[in-house]
């Protein structure tokens, strides 16, 4: 492994880990000479000589065998890449390494920036396959085969390859490295191969001068060229400056009013400056959108002529039941059919080639019904193969009465084995067809009144209700018997038909047991079993309205956007969000967790009606308490009667149970570490039983329940000790922790101690990085703290002391993921930053309304937590790292009435991302913080660049690329 690193260029370390990759290189070690040649042309393609390179390129090492940290480090640079580059061969296609990087890549990103340049072998699209001709294609990897819809482009590098004349000085190939360049700089390829070719006749005609005019000119140059740098360098970082500060104060006016343009801003302030104004206004813009899920597709340009009510909807969108799968339709998409969304992770799976228009989905998404409304025809999809199973005529196919009158109301059974569906006859009558949908044979058909109808399935498919607002009246249908019940009369729901076609389906829910009547201002749910009115609202104008079937709240789509929730008694809820249109299509998954809504100009989102700053984690309904949550974030540990649970607060799974616990630890008197498989708990408590002292460190294995035999016997360990600590470190082999008056580490196999810090120099808190190499220990008197890094052996070393303000009483203590910086809270309420590199930077954040002994510390550092509860509300404040400004408050929702009063937030590093917070509510909540985790979900939301006329406003003379690139 050691000779293939060594064979792994510089470039392969990235020199700053928070910046972006223009590309990854992904190759078999067979294609090494070329794909070298192939970095280098990238990165010096149309740059200067005499200039930095503007591309930075990975290249991958691929025959290195898989290990943990090795493809950690891979995954790191494909998670920061743009682009990703496939050096296509044979060998290429059976390298493991290149096939886990692509399946990574399409994992993640799908098809979106993955380029193909051939090195060798052989590659054929299939154009009536609509796939690569996999019969014939040799160079590349079959995890490739359905994921692109058309063919793509790909540089042929073949017979450059074959000729070995690898240089931008050999126009074919400086051709190719052009256009793969040219999607990485946005700019057209002929333009970058111009500029390259200058460049190098500017080379060629400087050598030719003097080499003594040359040396002159040249101090006179770089004089000069360092003069004028300094002084624009200087004017462009301030008028960088006050552009972001223009855009951030610019993205705080659109809160309230428009929250997608408020991030659009934002996003470019940060992207301008990184400022502590641009920060503010990233947080208050994720605060402002807190259930926006993902932008999925893009408003339309223009919508002149099929904006309107008074036109068939346009875009369609439906989600299962499960809320696992949408589905997606627009005129204004230019693929014609119908795509299809994995929910979870917002991503598009498969698109449906055919016509039709989605209607509905099974209940775990894998069977999918559309419509062709003009030839009354339904079609069921598979979709996870994208067959089409089944169509089904009502055999009336022409000549109706009227074009957006053939197919009316839809219903398909949970379990997709029943399709229901209502429709019109030339001779303008109206009737309801049931259908068995594994054969497609036509069970039975009902003349009804109208259009203005419902139809919808039990949770078991073994009844189907219709209700008529025509007649007024309801009926079911059996499917095992295949019989209609006998009609019951809905005396007073509404049944005028002269409101605009899109109100006149009637919904179902609650197992088809109630239903919702609707006009174009106005909405009444109604108790189908006891055939009575239960609530009724004037909901103003709006276009379409959805439910979900197991909770029975309501989604609406506003003529103004806007996205908003209902109860179940018609009484507004939140707002979800709000489209750049008309919200002309809104569905929901059952249990109203997840909400797809599409606009009159294809614009589709997604949102999520749990707040997305804040997502409770799942522990089973277990309830915890202030302290439960170890300070680095990886346990909650819950006490009972002789018994302790340790539960993961990143998965919500419970990791196991040991037969102890003492009822009277507290966070004075008791610690617990976990190792990093999660294999192994350390337990430091205090305590007795029968005059028996049982002060011990003690390690359990939780796979068993039982203790291991190596332990440490403490006396009086907890004397002077604010908040005990124990640690795992990397490999799980050793165990730091504060035990008889010294720092020591413990060697779990041999059960042998060594002293880090001895009593003379005792420390009375101390806390370990994410990353568990630096650990910051505070001395005896609060006054000083002592920075130790681990050798990755068995020891640490001394890194560097900073002396705290006088008067600082400090209480808590966090550090950063990777160890860069600390924070402590004193019992005066300031908070006092470090930059643990130095130790020399200590900073005050100013006075808090509250005492608080929690803080944390975002996983780059940048940001600062810290819990709050009163009175009256609990929440977060958002603290800048770097200046101390407050930049946003989060409030949660008032505390539950089982709340402690008095009690405070326990905010500790999350997973990623995220923070976890634990209050007097006892829910454990995941909260996303970050200036580049708000970045990303504000991309999610608003992707597309800023008006020209915008950037003209505020980036004049500015060079600043779009932030969602």
């Amino acid at each position: 492994m050691s000779d293939a690193l060594e064979e792994a260029e510089p470039r392969a370390a990235a020199p700053d880990s928070g910046k972006l990759r223009d590309a990854f290189i992904s190759y078999s070690r067979t294609d090494t000479p070329l794909a070298k040649q192939l970095q280098r042309g990238l990165e010096r393609l149309a740059v200067s000589r005499f200039q930095p390179m503007r591309m930075s390129v990975f290249r991958d090492v691929t025959s290195l065998s898989a290990s943990s940290d090795l493809w950690q480090s891979i995954h790191h640079e494909l998670a920061r890449s743009r682009h990703l580059v496939l050096l296509a061969s044979p060998a290429a296609a059976a390298s493991p390494w290149v096939v886990r990087e692509v399946d990574h890549w399409l994992r993640e990103r799908g098809t979106e920036n993955l380029l193909i340049a051939v090195a060798s072998g052989e590659i054929v699209w299939d154009d009536e396959a609509g796939d690569f001709d996999w019969d014939e294609t040799t160079c590349l990897p079959p995890n490739l085969a359905g994921h692109f819809t058309s063919a793509p482009l790909w540089v042929d590098l073949r017979e450059i390859e074959k000729r070995g004349r690898r240089s931008l000085s050999y126009p074919p190939f400086r051709a190719a490295v052009a256009a793969l360049a040219a999607p990485l700089h946005g700019r057209p390829k002929e333009e970058l191969e111009h500029d390259d070719f200058r460049q190098l006749r500017f080379v060629k005609r400087l050598s030719l001068s003097s080499v003594a005019l040359l040396v002159v000119l040249l101090i006179l140059a770089v004089y000069g060229f360092f003069d004028a740098a300094r002084q624009r360098d200087e004017a462009v970082a301030q008028a960088r400056t006050s552009a972001s500060q223009a855009l951030a104060a610019r993205s705080g006016q659109l809160l309230a009013t428009s929250p997608n343009q408020a991030a659009q801003y934002a996003l470019y302030a940060d992207e301008t400056r990184s400022t502590p104004e641009s920060r503010r206004a990233l947080a208050q813009a994720v605060a402002a959108a807190p259930y926006a899920k993902r932008r999925l597709r893009g408003d339309a340009d223009s919508v002149a002529g099929w904006e309107g009510a008074g036109n068939p909807v346009d875009t369609d969108v439906v989600v299962s039941a499960d809320g696992t799968t949408a589905a997606y339709y627009s005129e204004f998409d230019q693929v014609r059919g119908t795509r299809l969304y994995d929910v979870r992770s917002a991503r598009q799976s498969r698109v449906l080639r055919g016509e039709g228009r989605p209607r509905a989905l099974s209940r775990d998404g894998r069977v999918l019904a559309t419509d062709e409304v003009f030839l009354n025809r339904v079609k069921l999809w598979d979709t996870r193969t994208g067959k089409l199973l089944r169509t089904m005529l009502t055999g009336q196919s022409e000549d109706l009465p009227r074009a957006s009158q053939g197919l009316s109301a839809l219903a398909l059974s949970p379990d997709g084995r029943w399709v229901a569906a209502s429709h019109f006859t030339p001779e303008r009558e109206a009737y309801v067809v049931v259908w068995r949908a594994s054969d497609g044979r036509e069970i039975t058909r009902l003349r009804v009144g109208g259009s203005r109808l419902g139809l919808g399935f039990s949770g078991d498919g073994s009844r189907m209700t219709l209700v008529d607002s025509g007649r007024k009246e309801v009926r079911d249908f059996l499917t095992g018997p295949a019989r209609w019940e006998a009609p019951r009369p809905l005396p007073g729901m509404t049944g005028d038909t002269s409101d605009d076609w899109k109100y006149d389906e009637v919904l179902l829910f609650d197992g088809a047991r109630k239903a919702l009547a609707r006009t174009s201002d106005r909405a009444e749910v109604w108790d189908l079993a006891q055939r009575r009115r239960i609530a009724e609202r004037s909901l103003g104008g709006y276009e379409d309205m959805a439910v979900a079937d197991g909770e029975g709240n309501f989604v609406v789509g506003g003529q103004d956007g806007s996205v908003r929730l209902y109860d179940d008694g018609l009484r507004p809820g939140k707002t979800l969000g709000r489209l750049a249109r008309t919200a002309s299509t809104v569905a929901m998954s059952a249990d109203g967790a997840q909400v797809a809504a599409a606009s009159y100009g294809g614009e589709f989102n997604l949102f999520t009606t749990g707040a997305r700053r804040g997502q409770q984690v799942p522990l089973d309904d277990r309830e915890f308490t202030y302290g439960d949550l170890t300070p680095d974030g990886r346990m909650a540990v819950r006490r009972t009667e002789g018994h302790t649970e340790f539960w993961d607060p990143r998965t919500g799974r419970r990791l196991g149970g040991i037969p102890y616990a003492n009822l009277s630890v507290n966070l004075e008197e008791t610690a617990y570490g976990l190792s990093g498989d999660k294999r192994y708990v350390g337990m430091q408590s205090m305590g007795s039983r029968a005059g028996e002292n049982t002060d011990r460190f003690s390690i359990w294995d939780l796979r068993t329940g039982k203790r291991t035999d190596c332990g440490v016997a403490l006396n009086g360990a907890y004397e002077g000790t604010d908040r005990p600590a124990v640690f795992f470190l990397p490999g799980d082999r050793y165990v730091v922790g504060l035990w008889n008056s010294a720092l020591e580490v413990l060697d779990t196999r041999s059960c042998t101690r060594s002293t880090v810090i001895s009593e003379s120099e005792y420390g009375t808190t101390l806390a370990l990085s994410g990353d568990r190499r630096t650990l910051v220990v505070l001395d005896r008197f609060g006054r000083g703290v002592d920075t130790w890094r681990w050798d990755g052996d068995h020891t640490f070393e001394h890194a560097a002391h900073t002396t705290l303000p006088d008067g600082a009483r400090l209480d808590g203590i966090s550090v950063d993921h990777e160890g860069k910086r600390a924070a402590f809270s004193d019992l005066d309420s300031h908070v006092y930053v470090v930059r643990l590199d130095s130790g020399q930077q200590v900073r005050s954040t100013g006075q808090l309304p509250r005492s608080t002994s929690d803080v944390a510390l975002s996983r780059d550092g940048r940001l600062l937590l810290q819990g709050f509860e009163t009175a009256t509300t609990q929440g977060v404040r958002i603290l800048d790292a770097a200046s101390g400004d407050l930049l946003d408050v989060w409030n949660t929702d008032p505390p539950a009435a089982s709340a402690e009063p008095g009690v405070d937030m326990q905010v500790v590093p999350g997973p990623a991302n995220d923070i976890l917070t634990l209050g007097p509510d006892r829910k454990v909540v995941r909260r996303t913080v970050g200036v580049q985790a708000w970045r990303d979900l504000l991309c999610g939301l608003v992707s597309q660049p800023l008006p020209a006329r915008e950037r003209e406003r505020y980036l004049k003379g500015l060079e600043v690329a779009a932030p969602c690139r």
